[in-house]
Parts: C-alpha cells; structure tokens; sequence
C-alpha cells in the first residue's frame, strides 16, 4: 500500500495523469482488426491527389454515418473534408484528425492490392498511391470513430473525427505558377473554425513511419517535425557568346553565386544553438548550349527548421541575398517564397500525459527526441490548441533498411495498426481536459 500511495504522489507531482485501463479496449480493437485491414486495402487501390479525394469522401461519409456517427461537409477551400461527431452536446471535444490524400506516385510493390489509381495533378495525369501512408490514417480513425460510437455513453466528452484533404498539398494550382494561392488541408480547416465550431479543447493525430518497429508510438515533447516553405528564384541576365563573357550577364555564374551563398547563410545568419536549419536547391537549369554564355536561369527548393523563430530569418533573408547577387554581378534576380507548414510543436505537458495513459493500456509508448526531418500540416492545428502528434512504427519483423515514407516501395505491417487504433480511442477517452 505504502508502495502504491508513493507512485501516486510521484504521479501528482509531476502533473503525469494517470487513469484505470479500459477494460474493453484490446478485446475490441481485436475484433475491429480484420475489418480495419480491409479498409486499408481498399483505400490502398483508390488512393486520390489533395482536394479531389471526392470518393474517398463518399466512402468515410458512408462509412461513419453507417455507425450513427454524425457528419459534417461543405467546408470553405476544403471540400472533401468530412468531419465526425460523438456526443456533441457534451462539448470540450478532443479532435482526432487522419489526413486522407494520395501521392503522385507509381507503386512498386508486388502485393495483391497494389494501387493501379490514376490522377491529374497541376492538369497532367499521374499515377496515385498512398505511399505515405494515409490509407492507415483513415482506417486506424475509422476503426476508432465505430468503436467509441459503440461506448460513446462510457466518454464523458465530445470527440471529433476529422478527415483532412491535401496534407501533402493542393494537387490542382501549381504553387509556383499562381499569384495568390488558395488555403488548403488543414490551414483552411482551422480558417473555417474547426477548433471554435466543435469546441476542440486538444487535437490528436498519428503518422505511421518507416525504419521503426510495428506497433512501437514515439511521442516528442516541443518540436516533433519540421516547417517547410519552398522558394523559386528567378535570374535574368544578358547571354552572350561563350567566348566573350564579358560582352553580356552571366545567369549561370550569378545562379552559382546564390546557391553557395544560401549555405552562408545558414552558417553566418542563424543560431544553431537555438535549432537547425537548411536550405536545399532541389533543381537548377541555366543555358541551352555548350558554347553561349546563359542569360537566364532558375532554381527551385525547399527551405526547413525545428525553429519557428529560425524559419522567419530564412525567410526573410533568402530573398535578400539572392537580390544582393543579383546587384553584385548585374542580373536581375526576383524570389518568391511559398510559405507552406511552420513547426508542428507537440505541447510538452500533454505529450507526457500521453505517452503516460498509453503505457498504462498496454502500448508500447515513449518519450522521444526522434524527428525524422519532415513536414506536416498538422502543425496549424498544434498552432491553436495544446496539442500531441505521435508517430507509430510500421516495419515487418526483421525488416533491413525499409522503403521510407514517399517511396515507391514504402509498406506498412498491418499488425501495426491496432496500436494506432487503440492510441486515438486512449487519446480521447482518457485525456484530462484543460
């Protein structure tokens, strides 16, 4: 006894919460699971691109409304989002979001469900396939949302199931090719008051990643992914011939001139002690002969940190220095950033508790330091109330140097997902409210 009063005085101390496990979870997770790996399947074949995913929009809308879920439509630059609700008239919801768009990407893998789908992104047909992972997202959510339909008089709360279009972005405006660009995914969802229309008190939401053990949630405390903005940078200088350099603009020495100078600046303009940065040049193209000296030239890439403070100097000062180039050699040189995720920021105290009640309903959970450098929508939600962003391993067992996420051979152990399932059903049921 003295042993157990101990605990829980080491318990309050550290403002952990603690809660008795639920006794139905494992046994109906169980009998969920078969039908959990078959939405996976199917959603695995009839994957589609950011802001067109109007079937798999039927299929979720049919799906929850088929449980006595209600559902809500219709949101402004989000049309195929579809949101969820249980016990709406208690208020101080817990939202639990699962994105639920595709990617442009030929799948490689010789599995009996292979996605064969087909899409137009920016107008040019491509194949489809859900190679990061968001047909899990759906059905650990959709598994979830139809067992606490079936306990939802055991949750002393409203939850909120929301599916979110276009994480990985808009698939119909090019970025690049628009002036003033539309919000998308969870941006115009948070616009739209999501959080204030559902009285979401804390959001929830779980990515399956590569190259950790199936089954295995990590949780981090702060930082947790990425920001990411892309930037296009043009140069225009005068060409002229190869053997007369001096006679016009050289675009491709200017070009050169900038991309070195972006790593100056992360090394000289920011304060590493602080987080990281980087600035990547994804693609370069100056000239069109051997003997001709290049009048123009243009690059893309992305821009990335752990530190929204960071991020707002990287911002800021690219376009600045790629200017200065500019004036230094004599082209003209014009940047546009495309602001796109800050941080996604797990709020610490909540991320704790988490990992906490997890533990105690027999999932394998921990605290971890692990960013696996990527970005997320998520964060626009992180962005408005304390919020917790998990990551649940995939691998098979035994598995060497798996296919990462947005790889052509990416796989997911289906197995896994009970974990994720059980995580959104804790999530909301057990989460102390603030």
């Amino acid at each position: 006894m003295l042993k157990i009063s101990a605990c829980i005085a080491a318990l309050m101390m550290t403002g952990i919460v603690s809660a008795a496990p639920i006794s139905w979870l494992d046994s109906a997770v169980n009998a969920e699971y078969d039908n959990t790996v078959e939405m996976r399947h199917y959603l695995h074949q009839h994957g589609e691109l950011g802001n067109q995913e109007y079937e798999t929009q039927k299929y979720i809308k049919a799906f929850l409304e088929k449980q006595g879920i209600k559902t809500v439509t219709g949101f402004k630059d989000a049309p195929t989002a579809v949101v969820g609700i249980i016990n709406e008239e208690k208020g101080d919801a817990i939202g639990l979001r699962a994105d639920i768009d595709a990617l442009p990407i030929k799948e490689r893998n010789e599995i009996d469900y292979v996605s064969t789908a087909k899409g137009k992104i920016f107008g040019e047909e491509t194949f489809v396939s859900h190679m990061c992972g968001h047909d899990a997202h759906m059905s650990m959510l959709l598994s979830a949302a139809k067992i606490m339909a079936e306990h939802k008089d055991e949750i002393d709360r409203a939850v909120v199931f929301v599916f979110q279009p276009a994480e990985e972005g808009d698939s119909l405006i090019n970025p690049y090719a628009a002036d003033n660009l539309p919000n998308s995914g969870a941006k115009a969802l948070v616009e739209d008051d999501l959080i204030e229309r559902f009285k979401i008190k804390h959001m929830f939401g779980i990515h399956v990643m590569a190259r950790q053990d199936a089954g295995k949630i990590l949780i981090s405390k702060g930082a947790t992914l990425n920001s990411i903005d892309g930037f296009k940078i043009d140069v225009e200088g005068v060409q002229a011939h190869g053997a007369m350099p001096w006679s016009g603009v050289d675009a491709t020495l200017t070009a050169s001139q900038i991309v070195v100078s972006m790593q100056q600046l992360i090394s000289r303009n920011i304060d590493l002690s602080q987080g990281m940065g980087v600035i990547t040049v994804g693609k370069l193209h100056s000239g069109e002969a051997d003997n001709v000296m290049s009048g123009k030239a243009q690059m893309t890439g992305t821009i990335r940190s752990n530190n929204n403070e960071i991020r707002k100097v990287l911002i800021k000062r690219l376009p600045e220095i790629a200017a200065g180039v500019g004036i230094s050699t004599g082209a003209n040189v014009t940047t546009k950033i495309i602001e796109s995720y800050p941080v996604t920021m797990n709020d610490p105290k909540l991320a704790e508790n988490t990992v906490s009640l997890l533990q105690e309903n027999n999932i394998d959970a921990e605290i971890s330091t692990w960013n696996p450098g990527a970005s997320e929508d998520f964060s626009f939600y992180a962005l408005e109330v304390p919020s917790v962003f998990m990551f649940l391993g995939v691998d098979k067992p035994d598995t060497d140097n798996a296919a990462n996420n947005h790889s052509d051979k990416f796989m997911i152990e289906d197995e896994a997902m009970k974990a994720g399932v059980k995580a959104h059903i804790v999530a909301a049921m057990q989460t102390k409210l603030n």
